[in-house]
């Protein structure tokens, strides 16, 4: 009688521990200067993901370096806990800490000559998963997106 039972279920077993896949990324919206110094700013913004998978998951970690214009511009930590649903799209909040090197004014001088489009790289990984199995899955964006301040 056991091994029916296994049997039945083990098709359900199979997609409850389906992996998760990729989240599709959307863009960056309400970015904000949160504090400006001559050495260090601090940069906050939101980043729009969409999640393809037929199940919500919970992401517990990520880390990623941001790369604008093919240099290195910051580097962001998110330890919250977050409940991502399912086909649905959703937003991190990010705040980084940006040394005011030449890579930063450079990215001022571009947006203040009104030219808003530059090239985002995202480079990092994020620890995902549900019913208590995760991952640490890779978090890999190069594109252009449009800033606005």
């Amino acid at each position: 009688m056991n091994k029916k039972l296994l049997i039945a279920f083990f098709p359900i077993l199979l997609v409850a521990c389906a992996k998760p896949t990729g989240f599709d990324y959307l863009g960056i919206r309400n970015v904000k200067v949160v504090k400006f110094d001559l050495k260090e700013s601090t940069i906050s913004a939101e980043v729009g993901y969409y999640n393809p998978n037929k199940f919500p998951v919970t992401m517990k970690h990520a880390e990623v370096d941001v790369y604008v214009n093919s240099n290195f511009f910051g580097h962001s930590t998110l330890d919250s806990t977050i409940k991502i649903p399912r086909k649905d799209t959703f937003y991190l909040p990010v705040q980084m800490t940006v040394n005011m090197s030449t890579t930063a004014i450079g990215l001022i001088q571009t947006l203040a000559g009104g030219q808003q489009e530059v090239m985002i790289k995202l480079d990092g990984k994020a620890r995902i998963g549900r019913g208590g199995i995760f991952i640490n899955y890779p978090i890999k964006y190069e594109g252009a997106q449009k800033l606005k301040f």
